[in-house]
């Protein structure tokens, strides 16, 4: 079994967030804090774990390998479509 470390991640592409803590979520509040997602992109589900941070009109992600003390595996942006739908992608590194 993967790692959330040895998951292949596309930067700079859309992944749809299908579950947050285990349900289907309604609003960006509900990635502040610790909690689990499940996103989805080409069919292939990929959990992930970490801390959120509310912004203005998104969500900062911080995702965190618990395996490696805490230590922070990449940066998401999560927005919400006008359709109610969400989506998270993955700050490229500069």
């Amino acid at each position: 079994m993967l790692s959330p470390a040895d998951e292949p991640v596309e930067s700079g592409q859309l992944y749809a967030v299908a579950m947050v803590d285990g349900h289907p979520p309604e609003a960006l509040d509900e990635f502040a804090g610790n909690v689990h997602l499940t996103l989805v992109r080409n069919g292939r589900e990929i959990v992930i774990v970490g801390s959120g941070t509310v912004t203005t009109d998104a969500v900062r992600f911080y995702q965190k390998d618990f395996g490696l003390h805490e230590r922070d595996l990449r940066v998401w942006v999560i927005t919400q479509a006008g359709d109610a739908t969400f989506g998270a992608e993955p700050l490229s590194a500069f």
